[in-house]
């Protein structure tokens, strides 16, 4: 076969199967992240240690919060297929505070974060972070979640009581 047939016979081919001169000129298509994926709520727990339990604040065994840690809980909506992971960040701070009981408490700051290379198939992730249970009338927390194409945040005001 002359040298132009076999040009010819392999431009065919290529072009058969889709990986001639047009595919070539257009980038592969990217798997693309579902639409919506956000945050959707903010929880507070407790682990109670002496219960070995998780429990929401207010049946917590420790008035003090000593034998306590504190679990946020981020509950992200949507499902991801996206190329390359998420990251789900969490601070959480509270304000320099003072009472007679207590005296002067210097207040506090926490950021953690997470990746997450899948989100539930369901359509709802749970996502945990422990943190130490400080006691604070004012706690602001706030949870980011990032990756390509995405991005959303939410804001969760609370507290972590403590008998006094």
């Amino acid at each position: 076969m002359k040298k132009t047939g076999w040009n010819l016979l392999v431009l065919a081919c290529s072009l058969l199967l889709g990986t001639g001169p047009s595919a070539w000129s257009q980038p592969a298509a990217k798997p693309q992240p579902a639409a919506g994926v956000s945050i959707q709520e903010i929880q507070l727990r407790v682990f109670d240690r002496q219960k070995d339990a998780l429990v929401p604040p207010e049946e917590s065994s420790d008035p003090y919060g000593m034998n306590s840690d504190a679990v946020l809980v981020v509950r992200i909506q949507g499902t991801w297929e996206g190329e390359g992971a998420l990251v789900l960040k969490l601070s959480a701070s509270a304000p320099t505070e003072s009472s007679e009981a207590t005296g002067k408490d210097p207040g506090w700051k926490v950021t953690q974060s997470r990746k997450l290379s899948a989100l539930s198939e369901n359509g709802v992730t749970s996502v945990p972070f422990l943190l130490p249970y400080d006691c604070s009338s004012q706690v602001k927390v706030t949870a980011t979640l990032t990756g390509p194409g995405v991005k959303s945040s939410k804001t969760f005001s609370t507290s972590f009581p403590c008998a006094e």
